[in-house]
């Protein structure tokens, strides 16, 4: 059942990176600033991550083949979940970029709290991407370091 979720939540976030590439021009900016959008009035705010504590995963930039995870803010989705925003840049030399998806590992202390999950199509060369991201995985609070892996 969670597979499907997962599954179906990907192809979601397909659908609506296809539209959010901002060619590197205007838009959000590429730190690790919270988007200008928010969750419902009911959720925390969101959360971005500062030094890093000890244990696995390391924060942005982190590299994944001809991928590059720019900057990461994470929050709960308004439903008790990880959500959030990364900004990932395309680092390859094919014109077309493909279609991608990414896993980002959440870690707390050095332990494995989420996998957040979200994809890129079209991305042309030297392009930053706002990818939005989904998860099954109930929120905690930070401070948190990362692991970006492309899928395929």
């Amino acid at each position: 059942m969670k597979r499907q979720v997962v599954a179906l939540s990907l192809l979601a976030a397909l659908l609506t990176a296809c539209g959010t590439d901002d060619g590197g021009g205007g838009g959000e900016e590429s730190g690790t600033t919270p988007p200008t959008t928010s969750a419902p009035a009911t959720s925390p705010p969101a959360r971005t991550t500062s030094a890093a504590p000890q244990g696995k995963g390391t924060q942005p930039p982190i590299e994944s083949g001809d991928w590059r995870l720019d900057s990461i803010t994470v929050r709960d989705n308004g439903l008790g979940d990880f959500g959030g925003r990364a900004r990932i840049t395309y680092t390859g030399d094919n014109p077309d970029g493909g279609l991608n998806t990414f896993t980002i590992t959440v870690f707390k202390g050095g332990k494995d709290v989420a996998s957040l999950e979200g994809s890129a199509s079209d991305v042309q060369p030297g392009r930053t991407i706002t990818a939005d991201l989904i998860s099954t995985d109930k929120f905690v609070s930070g401070p948190y370091t990362y692991d970006f892996q492309k899928d395929f």
